[in-house]
């Protein structure tokens, strides 16, 4: 989507193509594309040649208990070992198994103190869902059955016929279940000494530090940079110096090295 918005904007992007993305049904998906192929009928081409991955919901297998059609995971990941990506592999990999130690070790106490079910924090989403849901009519004529109609813009959309008072937890995937939460940490991450004491393996072959480089002044960048239109991201043009001819910074600049001045 990133990428797409370079090319693509107003009915394509703005309007149709996220909720196409997250439609559940694929009538609703082909509503939302449908308008996205109107707007732009050489999308699909363009989706096809740079982005032939399911990107969809209504396209994901039903296997699949994640609905995750963003990068989020990927963004929480860097930022959890951020503190340790300038470290040597050796050292950062070690730094990360602990970090996981101790949360697998945290999780498995936890799980221990939950009824069996499924996990509160889902339940808690179910019903915070079941909220502001003014836009559905609700008829009633069976003691143990309902109809629902969605109203979109005073018309009516779709009518489906659901139990009434049903449990929640009841049509839930096992997934979300705490069994399935304990299972999840159940797996014990061993303890090991630090590294003077590992034993020694002949490798057959040397290995030499990469070649080193100069280091540049100031702290090592360790966020990301973020594009000119993500949130909070600043534009990466390069500009180059009227006077040296040289780039990553501006004319009148301490960095120049011509007329900037120097550092005591």
């Amino acid at each position: 989507m990133e990428n797409m918005k370079k090319y693509y904007s107003g009915d394509v992007y703005g309007k149709n193509m996220w909720p196409a993305a997250r439609a559940y049904s694929a009538h609703k998906f082909k509503y939302f594309f449908d308008k996205v192929l109107a707007a732009s009928p050489d999308v699909q081409k363009w989706l096809t040649e740079h982005h032939p991955f399911l990107w969809a919901r209504s396209k994901f297998c039903d296997d699949i208990k994640c609905d995750y059609i963003n990068n989020n995971l990927a963004e929480s990941w860097n930022a959890w070992i951020k503190e340790h990506k300038d470290l040597p592999v050796h050292m950062m990999v070690d730094a990360i198994r602990e970090k996981i130690m101790l949360l697998f070790t945290k999780r498995r106490k936890l799980s221990t103190t939950l009824s069996p079910g499924i996990l509160p924090a889902v339940i808690h989403q179910l019903n915070a869902a079941s909220r502001g849901l003014g836009h559905l009519n609700i008829s009633s004529g069976h003691p143990n059955q309902a109809e629902v109609t969605e109203v979109y813009k005073d018309e009516e959309v779709r009518r489906h016929v659901v139990m009434r008072q049903p449990d929640m937890g009841s049509f839930v995937h096992q997934y979300y279940s705490v069994e399935k939460f304990q299972a999840a940490y159940a797996g014990i991450i061993p303890n090991i000494t630090d590294r003077n004491q590992w034993p020694e393996v002949d490798k057959a072959f040397k290995l030499y530090p990469p070649a080193h480089k100069k280091k540049e002044s100031g702290r090592l960048r360790k966020n990301r940079i973020k594009p000119a239109r993500e949130t909070g991201g600043k534009a990466t043009r390069q500009v180059m110096c009227p006077n040296c001819k040289e780039y990553s910074h501006r004319g009148g600049s301490w960095k120049c090295s011509l007329t900037g001045t120097k550092k005591r």
